[in-house]
């Protein structure tokens, strides 16, 4: 039997739209993770993206431009270019490079609308990959390549960021406790819920207004007052405009059967969230978990592609 063994260029996870990416794979860091370009400046509208590899072997990477949205699973999607996309409109340099070990090499784009922008939002991802070898040193062997990318947001006219959210549901399913959050975007740029959550038992819950924002959620070293249960990050994935979508947050995989209270001090885009969601996990769901073992989390953003 022949057997196909997968070479050390495994495909890895692309994060876009938060926090720093990294292709593990291939052991390349991009920052900044996402760009915001004013079109209305004359001036300013280059910018820069730096790129790290991280390995002990030179890596040779290419640059390529390309239009998206999100689709219905909050999936950043590959779409056809329009003359008022906004991958038309960006210019960069080097295509394509090699990075020694341990260094970095910078990208530096310009963006030159090809005709006068309407108000409102353009969306582009620099996608950075490594370049696939010529040939394979095994015959039997597949060579795949990792990729991160950058996500471009540019502004033209007045930009609105008008979003609601509609509902908070939690979802108890055994082994999965998640929030669903049901958002609204009725402006026109892109709308990002931010902040934090704690899981409160239900009976010495102060209510939403009594509450504040933990210091030191993200550090696991940080010791959780004794009514809360957990308690982590919220960066969920963007809303486009003129968009609603449901965006799942994971909490926790288990709880002991009872009454809880899920806390949100967050904030949607300029818009602030205060809310407290009972819900109660049934018996036949619930586990005993070792709480103390994971006073809390940083929860990276809901995507598929992306950070």
């Amino acid at each position: 039997m022949l057997t196909r063994k997968v070479s050390s260029l495994a495909l890895s996870a692309i994060t876009l739209l938060g926090g720093i990416p990294t292709a593990k794979a291939i052991e390349i860091g991009v920052t900044p993770p996402r760009i915001e370009v004013d079109l209305n400046a004359k001036k300013n509208r280059s910018n820069t993206i730096t790129i790290s590899n991280l390995s002990d072997k030179p890596v040779e990477m290419k640059a390529y431009v390309r239009n998206w949205l999100m689709n219905e699973k909050n999936e950043l999607q590959d779409v056809a270019s329009t003359d008022k996309s906004l991958d038309q409109w960006i210019i960069f340099t080097p295509s394509r490079f090699t990075i020694p070990p341990r260094k970095t090499q910078t990208v530096r784009f310009a963006v030159r609308p090809k005709v006068k922008p309407d108000a409102g939002e353009y969306r582009a991802v620099i996608y950075l990959q490594e370049a696939a070898p010529a040939s394979s040193p095994d015959a039997d062997s597949i060579n795949t390549v990792g990729r991160v990318g950058v996500v471009i947001y540019a502004h033209a006219g007045e930009i609105k960021r008008v979003g609601s959210v509609n509902s908070v549901k939690v979802d108890t399913k055994p082994n999965r406790v998640q929030a669903v959050f049901d958002v609204s975007n009725q402006g026109n740029a892109h709308i990002r819920m931010e902040g934090q959550f704690a899981i409160w038992h239900a009976g010495k819950y102060p209510g939403a207004s009594s509450t504040k924002p933990l210091a030191g959620v993200g550090n696991p070293s940080t010791k959780l007052p004794t009514d809360i249960v957990k308690a982590g990050l919220i960066d969920l994935a963007p809303v486009l405009p003129s968009n609603r979508r449901q965006i799942v947050l994971p909490l926790i995989q288990k709880l002991p059967p009872g009454n809880y209270v899920l806390d949100i001090n967050a904030n949607l885009s300029g818009t602030a969230v205060d809310k407290g969601i009972p819900f109660t996990v049934p018996a036949a769901n619930s586990l005993q978990p070792d709480l103390k073992t994971t006073p809390s989390s940083s929860l990276k953003p809901v995507s598929s592609l992306i950070k």
